[in-house]
């Protein structure tokens, strides 16, 4: 990997819904993101209806130099009524993401992945929304510290399926511009 990693963002397709099992496999993203061991069926109908356009949510795969590491996916709040109960939120977008291939953690790519979605794909895709969210479960230290190395400020905790979650936001004005961490 070079010193400054190349991160570029592209769809997620049904060609890679395989890759995204196996992904949300792993026991690092289990812990956390999928807590249930889950059939490439069980992700097709999952993440097909994203994929078809039949459903709000803007689903990518990160790639760094090349190679796909990590899921992300952006979504519009409020085409999300029970979502917006949760985090009590209106406005703006709300991000999703993990690290799939475990050869890429402990990198500094969740970061750097994170701030160029924001800055090149989730903001751009709704250009109306000034603010972007996240949660993560309050155990989830490492991703609690890439989400505010990303620019991310904790804004109140909330509860999801009886889970203590950190509600972050950034704005759109303070997103950082993407490039090498120092």
């Amino acid at each position: 990997m070079s010193a400054t990693p190349e991160i570029s963002f592209r769809r997620l397709g049904a060609s890679e819904l395989p890759m995204l099992t196996r992904w949300l496999a792993e026991p690092h993203v289990r812990r956390f993101y999928q807590k249930s061991l889950v059939s490439l069926e069980d992700v097709n109908l999952e993440y097909g209806p994203a994929i078809h356009g039949e459903e709000p949510s803007s689903c990518h795969l990160a790639f760094c130099n090349g190679e796909p590491f990590a899921y992300l996916q952006c979504y519009r709040n409020r085409d999300y009524p029970d979502w917006c109960r949760i985090i009590d939120v209106a406005d703006g977008i709300s991000i999703d993401l993990f690290i799939g291939n475990p050869a890429y953690l402990g990198r500094g790519l969740g970061r750097t992945a994170l701030r160029a979605y924001l800055q090149d794909v989730a903001f751009p895709l709704y250009a109306c929304e000034h603010r972007a969210y996240i949660g993560h479960d309050l155990t989830n230290t490492k991703a609690l510290r890439c989400s505010r190395a990303a620019g991310f400020r904790p804004l109140r905790p909330f509860m999801e399926d009886g889970v203590e979650m950190l509600l972050l936001v950034i704005d759109r004005a303070d997103t950082p511009k993407c490039g090498p961490l120092l």
